[in-house]
């Protein structure tokens, strides 16, 4: 009943300032809308509260928080051991084509057009016209019979073979170009990767999880033109500051007489106390507005980082299966002005926009802390400390300036995104929705840890937080047992004078005091007496035990973390190395299993946005680029990950060694399969060229192999009665491939299945 009459208020207040019913009860839905979607945000971070709490620890711990004497912060050094190992590079797009392209067997053509032609009105017609001409010649009628079915026979089988042949062709075109598809999507989707600094973005991704046990990576296409997901990287260009300054300029010359009073008293909360620089920057911003003569946009590819306390997944769901959870949301952490100049333009339908914008929560950036010594300051732990911004009064001015939180909605039942601001009562840009790919969320998670029937995953932290108490419990205990052993003597004051007593009393480290005792016959041992203390124990101080603990749960060798005491022969290290990359393999997949989901999301992407114009100025103009027909034509084509293994550090020792054993093999294999099939110089070439430039790949050495592979010159004359080189009898052609005769029926390069037939 009271939200019945909240409703009937506020459309009523709206009535009041929006003559048009319709438009006001339109408002009206609006503001319940976002009222019920901010509410069901707050239930699910409340709910998420004890997860939040433990990103607080765990970050803590990962920078050296620990309330001992004596710490080590062994956290810190195998989160950087390991992402130095799971992300040393960006990885390789591997670009496959799919089952659907690849073509079938002769027999599986032949078995396709066989029935089709035994029954076709021409072989039946030439049979007839055999066995009748054989009547007409006065061949007997079961003679003449039998030459009318070889006569029909015979046209089936030509026929036959003129359609395979022809399948045969049009599925090869298909594959072609199919693989030139592939090479294109690996090229346009490293381009786009290497201009949204995936790099950059990809190691305090892992970090995140490694600390958290969770990383979240966000990729979008930006464009100023189109409406686009909201990210704290946003493309570079300089339309944005274009936008702020024209909506300054408007504010500058409105003449409102208000509008300085307004910045002086906080409401607009941009000027505070610095008005006069303030105004010197929004003139040096017009300046710069009117030397852009043109509209300049920008568009690419930008990939985010999100920090776990900044997501949300509807409950009852785990984070790790945020896919399947109805909505997502991601909290967005902007400047006032920006927020502004930036949703203003919409804002103007509901009224004033810096009357709108000024219900606003606002945030101040957090101060930052250093590492904590204190028990009490280590301890002491709630969820609001993992933010990275603080709620503060409305129209104060703490730090760098005032933000708001933007909270971007994914809602996919909706198929729709909102975009809301806290304490804002409507959406402050329209709902919008996003370009059809095979995936809703443009969110990408990488979790370490995960528990079953837990919402959250479990960190490698707080795994090993017990550990890391003992072992900085253990040092501290050793520090305070150094220190009370210390060497101490005693002395019998009574026999000596108070001034001797003193001296021996003040005097320093191995000094050298002269006493005089009151009776000079007791002799000096009588007097002065070392104190007994309990001996040092190295064994009771002992933490490999707990190094070792710790390595194997962060799954981190002796070798890599630096700590090797006992030398270890060829054998044990590899048996360690091996270990190692068997600990890590399950983290990798993980890992790379995400970045698959990445590379499909980027072609995807790339499929909707990008002309044919576009990706020959990226890929150059061999690129194959068809029409784009639907999420799902990328999928019928090719398939989309990336190459194993490729984002971590090269293990060059064991590749090499692999390498070596298997190069001879291979490059045998190519030219001997490249003989058997009479494949051309040219096409046995450029299977040993791919195959050198794995070889350069895999040895981890950067070459210009386009410098070291010769290319082909122009073809020499023949002259006639001369024998081609590599004909029978003569010597090789350049380049060591022996050349075949070409066999018959054409160029099997212009047909790869020529040789099958």
């Amino acid at each position: 009943m009271n939200d019945e009459l909240t409703t009937a208020l506020n459309t009523g207040i709206d009535e009041a300032g929006d003559p048009d019913p319709m438009v006001a009860q339109r408002k009206a839905r609006e503001k319940e809308d976002v009222k019920a979607w901010f509410e069901k945000i707050e239930r699910t971070r409340k709910f998420d509260e004890p997860a939040r709490t433990q990103y607080a620890k765990d970050r803590r711990y990962a920078r050296g928080d620990s309330g001992f004497e004596v710490d080590a912060n062994l956290v810190g050094t195998n989160i950087d051991i390991l992402e130095s190992f799971l992300y040393a590079r960006d990885p390789d797009f591997d670009v496959t084509p799919g089952p659907m392209v690849s073509p079938p067997s002769i027999e599986a053509l032949r078995d396709a057009v066989e029935d089709q032609v035994q029954q076709s009105p021409e072989a039946m017609q030439a049979g007839k016209q055999a066995a009748a001409l054989a009547v007409a010649m006065g061949v007997p009628p079961d003679q003449a019979l039998i030459q009318g079915q070889m006569a029909h026979e015979a046209v089936v089988e030509e026929t036959i073979r003129a359609q395979v042949d022809d399948l045969r062709k049009r599925f090869a075109r298909r594959n072609r170009d199919t693989k030139n598809f592939a090479e294109t999507c690996e090229i346009v989707g490293a381009r786009m990767w290497h201009d949204a600094q995936l790099k950059r973005r990809g190691r305090p991704w892992v970090r995140s999880a490694l600390t958290i046990g969770v990383g979240i990576l966000k990729a979008s296409w930006q464009e100023r033109t189109a409406q686009s997901p909201e990210t704290v990287q946003a493309i570079n260009d300089l339309q944005t500051n274009i936008e702020k300054a024209r909506s300054l300029k408007a504010q500058l010359e409105s003449g409102d007489a208000g509008f300085v009073q307004r910045a002086v008293d906080g409401v607009m909360g941009v000027f505070g106390a610095d008005q006069e620089a303030k105004l010197a920057e929004y003139e040096r911003q017009l300046a710069a507005l009117q030397g852009q003569v043109e509209r300049v946009v920008a568009r690419g590819f930008v990939v985010d980082n999100v920090a776990g306390e900044d997501f949300a997944v509807a409950p009852g769901f785990t984070v790790a299966n945020h896919s399947d959870a109805p909505w997502n949301a991601h909290r967005i952490f902007m400047r006032f002005d920006d927020a502004l100049s930036a949703f203003g333009p919409h804002l103007s339908q509901y009224g004033d926009p810096e009357k709108i914008m000024g219900t606003a929560m606002r945030y101040t950036a957090r101060k930052p802390e250093m590492v904590q010594t204190e028990s009490a300051m280590v301890d002491k732990v709630e969820a609001r400390d993992a933010d990275a911004f603080t709620a503060s009064p409305a129209g104060k001015d703490e730090g760098d300036g005032e933000f708001v939180a933007l909270w971007e909605v994914w809602d996919r039942d909706s198929n729709t995104v909102l975009t809301g601001i806290e304490g804002v009562a409507c959406w402050v840009k329209p709902q919008w929705t996003p370009p059809a790919t095979t995936r809703f969320y443009p969110f990408f998670l990488f979790t370490t840890s995960e528990v079953d029937g837990q919402r959250h995953p479990q960190s490698l932290v707080t795994r090993t937080m017990k550990l890391v108490d003992e072992y900085n419990r253990i040092g501290s205990a050793e520090a305070e047992h150094r220190r009370r052993i210390k060497p101490k003597t005693a002395f019998n004051a009574g026999l000596l004078n108070p001034e001797d007593a003193k001296k021996l009393e003040q005097a320093g480290t191995q000094e050298m005091v002269p006493i005089m005792p009151a009776n000079p016959q007791t002799p000096i041992g009588n007097i002065i007496q070392p104190i007994a203390y309990a001996g040092l124990d190295p064994a009771l101080y002992d933490r490999q035990r707990i190094i070792g603990e710790i390595e194997r749960v962060w799954a981190i060798q002796e070798a890599l973390s630096g700590s090797v005491d006992v030398a270890k022969t060829a054998t044990e290290a590899e048996i360690q190395q091996s270990g190692f990359q068997a600990r890590t393999g399950g983290r990798r997949d993980q890992m790379e299993s995400a970045l698959s989901e990445l590379a499909q999301y980027t072609v995807e992407v790339a499929r909707v946005f990008l002309t044919h114009e576009d990706v020959v100025a990226i890929a150059g103009p061999d690129a194959f680029w068809p029409a784009y027909g639907g999420p799902d034509d990328l999928t019928s084509m090719v398939q989309v990950e990336i190459r194993a293994g490729s984002s971590g550090k090269p293990n060059t020792s064991a590749e090499r060694q692999a390498m070596s054993t298997m190069l001879p093999i291979m490059q045998n294999g190519v030219v001997q399969i490249g003989q058997l099939r009479g494949s051309s110089p040219q096409a046995i070439a450029d299977s040993l060229e791919y195959l050198l430039r794995m070889v350069a790949d895999k040895s981890g050495d950067r070459y210009d192999m386009d410098q070291l592979i010769p290319q082909a010159d122009a073809p020499m004359p023949q002259v006639p009665g001369m024998p081609m080189p590599g004909a029978p009898g003569q010597p090789p052609t350049p380049g060591g491939a022996p050349a075949e005769e070409p066999p018959p029926g054409g160029d099997p390069s212009a047909d790869p299945l020529a040789a099958m037939q």
